[in-house]
């Protein structure tokens, strides 16, 4: 046993690699060798040796009878960290990484390195098993499962689909960031009503930036035949801009061109190279290309820049990003009140606002209808301020009809936002045509697959429509591409614990909890969950602790029905219920198919209670 595999310890010797420093090895030895002979050859009992973010958890916890597969694991870890840059765990002081080598899991390699072949994900993710019996067992079996051909790919070159990567801001002010990230967004959107091509999602393409890939391993995880690079930069009114198109099958480069103009120009830039990336696709490929047909909702050049700056700001989903996205869109509105994007922004900002704080819903959802109207008024063809409106009648006005007409309104102005399928997907579920939500939420899954909100959209359709082992697949899927999002464990937490398998759902919850962002919906789901699995002082004591906070400020009623629903205290949960209802919470859109309801279907105050949501 080495005890001590890492990189300072593995040195290179005539083209071969070679394992040195044996200091603190030890012998294996014979399974009948005398106990007394076999204790002196290894260290005190809880005395851990070795190097801790490289240490197998039995190693780091000070166990005596470590096998192979330790030394295994210690391999795991550098093979880890030769590939995403980062050894699998970091920390500040040698205990706190010891303690997550025994109780963390590694964050997913390919969130750092997205290139990597499945097979070799999973081949590391086997050898950084906790438990050494699960573990790959020897060195060598782990080199041929790293050395397993990957399988095959889909050839890129028949996908007719292109990928726009993030243009690279080389500015030298990093806050003309929002003008490279708004001119990659402007031509996804250009390019995305060309007939016949498709185009990779934003968030697909977005999910590389700052990721020096090659363009063949971007064709292969984005399944897209050419992809189109740049750079912007900005020196006051000057603006240069380069891109290229570059073949993903074998590298090619298709076309390429700077642009030196005045910012004013910026509009034209964009067109010409949306028009010239068409051309060049169908004189080099795809002949039955459409036209590119360039649509401008503003001349003005400043409302534009404020409008780029609010998406920027809204994509971060964050409070106070959204605060901020609010803020821009008002001033392009100010400056062009007939720019109808930037009404669309705060229809969709004020709509998101309500997802990133929990707050009585009435005005933000009035303001969000109130701009999505005014973005149609002034442009009836803007997709976003459709789906928008459409969100606000389906999650808070319960007009479900008038929702859906809205829904189909977006979709067909653009078959491709994935948004849209998105959302009406949790429409169609909340009325239970559950065979319908699944095509729309799988049709988003596949225009954006690096969506984590997608993929947990996914996951939430299965569970209102009870196929649990589905749902555990999908919401699984979410954790790992995104291990921060408290949403994702709720809901996956929920799914275990209405499989019984409520051990496990609490584990899940409680690491909810200890994220950032996690509140009151968290701590009801686990006051939920405690409580059917009959720990009900655990459950009263979340209780008691969700009462003092609303006395300290607001907590939605949802929480506390949540609660007491799995207290089995139906009375107080109606109450509660009811109290959404004039609130106009979003959760009771779902009162028909959420199997959390299930406790008060044959209660006279519930069936009233889906009469007054008319369904």
């Amino acid at each position: 046993m080495h005890r001590d595999v890492k990189p300072e310890n593995i040195l290179f010797a005539d083209g071969h690699a070679v394992l040195a420093d044996f200091g603190v090895a030890r012998a294996c030895c014979d399974a009948e060798a005398d106990a007394d002979a076999r204790r002196e050859l290894v260290t005190e009992v809880g005395f851990a040796v070795g190097t801790p973010e490289y240490m197998s958890p039995e190693q780091a916890s000070g166990e005596i009878e470590l096998t192979a597969a330790s030394d295994v694991y210690s391999l795991a870890c550098v093979v880890y960290e030769m590939l995403a840059g980062e050894s699998p765990f970091h920390g500040a002081g040698h205990r706190a990484v010891m303690a997550k080598q025994v109780t963390e899991a590694p964050r997913p390699l390919r969130s750092l390195r997205p290139e990597v072949p499945p097979s070799l994900e999973r081949a590391i993710a086997r050898a950084l098993e906790k438990d050494p019996d699960q573990r790959t067992a020897t060195a060598a079996d782990f080199v041929a499962e790293l050395l397993a051909p990957p399988a095959l790919l889909r050839s890129p070159a028949v996908t007719r689909s292109i990928a726009v990567l993030p243009f690279i801001n080389a500015s030298p002010d990093p806050e003309n960031e929002y003008l490279s990230d708004g001119i990659t967004d402007e031509l996804i959107d250009a390019l995305a009503k060309i007939s016949g091509l498709r185009v990779a999602s934003r968030t697909s393409a977005f999910a590389l930036k700052g990721k020096p890939l090659d363009v063949r391993a971007v064709g292969a995880l984005l399944g897209t035949s050419v992809v189109l690079e740049g750079t912007v930069r900005r020196a006051g009114d000057r603006l240069r801009i380069t891109a290229q198109l570059t073949s993903t099958e074998d590298g090619r480069l298709l076309w390429s061109q700077r642009y030196d103009r005045q910012l004013v120009d910026v509009f034209a830039i964009q067109d010409e190279i949306a028009a010239t990336i068409v051309n060049t696709l169908r004189a080099t490929m795809f002949a039955d290309l459409s036209e590119h047909v360039p649509k401008r909702y503003t001349e003005n050049i400043h409302a534009y820049g404020l409008y780029l700056k609010g998406r920027f700001a809204w994509n971060k989903r964050t409070q106070e990003g959204v605060a901020e996205a609010i803020e821009y869109f008002q001033q392009a509105i100010a400056e062009d009140p007939g720019y109808a994007p930037a009404y669309a922004g705060l229809a969709d900002s004020y709509s998101l606002d309500v997802d990133y704080r929990s707050i009585p819903v009435a005005d933000a959802y009035a303001r969000a209808k109130d701009y999505a109207r005014q973005a149609l008024a002034l442009d009836e063809s803007v997709p976003s301020a459709h789906a928008s409106l459409a969100w606000s009648l389906f999650i808070y006005d319960w007009q479900w009809d008038e929702a859906e007409r809205e829904f189909h309104r977006a979709i067909e102005l653009n078959p491709r936002y994935a948004s849209a399928h998105q959302w009406f997907a949790f429409l169609l579920a909340a009325r239970g045509r559950f065979d319908a939500a699944l095509l729309e939420a799988h049709t988003a899954l596949e225009l954006d697959p690096a969506s984590v909100s997608v993929r947990r959209a996914v996951g939430w359709v299965y569970y209102y429509a009870r196929r649990y082992e589905q749902a555990r697949e999908h919401l699984a899927r979410a954790i790992e591409m995104n291990p921060m999002a408290v949403e994702s464990y709720r809901m996956f937490g929920s799914t275990l614990a209405l499989q019984g398998e409520l051990a496990e759902a609490e584990r899940v919850f409680r690491e909810a909890l200890a994220l950032p962002g996690a509140g009151a919906y968290s701590k009801a789901t686990l006051g939920w969950l405690l409580a059917r699995a009959g720990k009900r002082p655990g459950a009263e004591q979340l209780l008691h602790a969700l009462e003092q906070a609303r006395a300290q400020g607001y907590v939605s009623p949802v929480a506390f029905a949540i609660l007491h629903i799995g207290l089995g205290n139906h009375g107080e949960a109606l109450d509660w219920c009811e109290r959404s209802f004039e609130e106009r919470r979003g959760w009771l859109a779902y009162v028909n198919v959420n199997p959390i309801f299930d406790p008060l279907r044959n209660e006279p105050r519930f069936a009233a209670l889906v009469r007054k949501m008319r369904l």
